[in-house]
Formats: C-alpha cells, sequence, structure tokens
C-alpha cells in the first residue's frame, strides 16, 4: 500500500497580505454592491459579499481614500479575489478606514433657560 504525504500549501506571495474590516463598494457592469475588505496587499484584494461578480469581471472598488480597477481571478460562495490594476498602499488604506471608523461620543445639550441651550 502507498503512503501519501500531504503538505501544507507554501505562501507563495511575494507581497504581504494585511487583514482589514473595510466597508467599500465594488461596482461592475452596471451594478453597485457593498463588500468587505478582509485583507489586502499591494496588487490584491479578498472581498466579501452577498453578491460578487463572477471570474474575469472588470470591476471598480471604491472606500475611503481608494478608487482602484481590478479583475476577479476567483471566487467562492461569499468571497472573490480580486487583482488590482496598480499598487495600492494597504496600509494607509487601512488606517484611513480606521480613522472614520472611530465614533464620537454624543453631544448632550442641557437646558439653561426658555430657548438656551448649554
Amino acid at each position: 500500500m502507498d503512503s501519501m504525504i500531504y503538505r501544507a500549501r507554501a505562501e507563495r506571495r511575494r507581497e504581504s497580505r494585511y487583514d482589514a474590516e473595510v466597508e467599500a463598494t465594488l461596482n461592475w457592469d452596471g451594478i453597485s454592491q457593498t463588500v468587505t475588505i478582509r485583507n489586502i496587499s499591494i496588487y490584491g484584494a479578498l472581498l466579501t459579499g452577498n453578491w460578487l461578480p463572477p471570474i474575469g469581471e472588470w470591476v471598480t472598488l471604491i472606500t475611503e481614500g481608494l478608487e482602484v480597477c481590478g479583475t476577479v481571478i476567483w471566487d467562492g460562495p461569499d468571497r472573490c479575489g480580486l487583482l488590482l490594476s496598480h499598487p495600492v498602499d494597504p496600509l494607509a488604506i487601512i488606517a484611513e478606514a480606521s480613522i472614520h471608523k472611530m465614533e464620537l461620543p454624543p453631544v448632550i445639550l442641557h437646558g439653561t433657560g426658555p430657548s438656551s441651550y448649554a
């Protein structure tokens, strides 16, 4: 009986990927869909969403500080991978999203007299 050896697939990417949780919009063929960028590198991104384009579709990914075109190079049930048309700065995109994600404390107005608030 032949024995089989299973090995983990080696990571062959040249560029580092950075985990993210960035809300974005994906546009293609007249369709606009809300997606989440789950990880991003200089030339690629992993997106999740409810309805995503098929492999080979030319798309535009838009979020705060980013608008870039790309091609869907793989897909899954609720995710897809993009090959971006030009390099981006992943850390800047993640940082920009974090700045806009911060919640400010509520403003509380106290009545100090008729029609006067402080």
